[in-house]
């Protein structure tokens, strides 16, 4: 799944997951004029200080009050088991080959997991349906694989919130950091400007989700309609509901280097998310 991104994983009674990725403030919303000067941890820093989006880490993470020894269960027995190969990075039948997940290998010191190439384009084709006319913007919160899969067209009216400095060159690209929610670089000219936003944070938490709702309700444009699409565990349904209006969706991510499965969510009704994902086997 993309973030760093992100990024899931857990140890017994801990919970494991995902992370994000910066210069001045830009002097306009075009990218070409919009690139920030990168304030974001050298990337040797990142694992010791802070976890992102499409990252998932091992950090001994309690067990949220949401998510009951029950739920964690069942967690252990919907484990999704799959080889290197079926990140799909090079396509086939009605796939294309995917660049981000063929040339951007995940982080062992970041603990990244990427998104499968069939997960990322069904995510991708809401993105471009959503923001298909001019002038519509999505930002990508710890999405880093979703964003680096759009067309060029949606793509370059898109941005790319991550802490990862990987990325600081790409014109889109803006220092993110979950802890600090609307506090980051061109935080006043960003604000109110966008028509979606998709999540994936480090951790799948109560109190980390209600810090990137504050940062999608920040980015969204004023009056409502804004469109949120969003990956965590089943078991935060209710509050992702409360925080974000939305549901979970037929179609379920595959995460091949991820240990247990995530869900899919969207404020909107969505043909491309209605449909089941053939990578994930049918519970017994």
């Amino acid at each position: 799944s993309d973030s760093l991104q992100a990024q899931h994983w857990r140890t017994q009674a801990s919970l494991l997951v995902t992370c994000s990725d910066n210069h001045a403030p830009p002097t306009d919303l075009d990218h070409s004029s919009r690139r920030h000067e990168s304030e974001c941890l050298p990337r040797n820093n990142l694992f010791e200080n802070l976890f992102c989006g499409e990252s998932r880490t091992a950090a001994a993470i309690p067990v949220s009050s949401e998510v009951s020894e029950v739920a964690v269960g069942r967690l252990s027995a919907r484990m999704v088991f799959a080889d290197a190969g079926a990140f799909g990075a090079e396509g086939g039948g009605e796939l294309k080959k995917n660049r981000f997940l063929s040339t951007t290998r995940e982080v062992e010191d970041l603990n990244q997991y990427w998104y499968s190439n069939r997960t990322i384009t069904h995510m991708a084709l809401d993105v471009e349906e959503v923001c298909a006319a001019e002038g519509t913007r999505a930002a990508f919160l710890s999405t880093p694989s979703v964003y680096f899969s759009l067309s060029k067209e949606v793509r370059a009216r898109s941005w790319c919130f991550d802490l990862d400095t990987q990325w600081h060159k790409e014109p889109g690209y803006v220092c993110y950091n979950f802890q600090t929610p609307v506090d980051f670089p061109g935080a006043a000219e960003l604000r109110g400007t966008f028509d979606m936003v998709i999540i994936d944070p480090p951790f799948i938490t109560r109190e980390v989700w209600e810090k990137y709702a504050e940062t999608a309700r920040f980015l969204l444009r004023p009056g409502g309609g804004g469109h949120v699409m969003a990956s965590t565990i089943q078991e935060n349904a209710p509050f992702m509901r409360e925080l974000l209006g939305v549901e979970p969706q037929v179609f379920q991510p595959s995460i091949p280097t991820l240990v247990y499965q995530y869900a899919l969510y969207a404020s909107y009704e969505s043909k491309n998310l209605g449909v089941k994902n053939p990578e994930i086997p049918d519970d017994d």
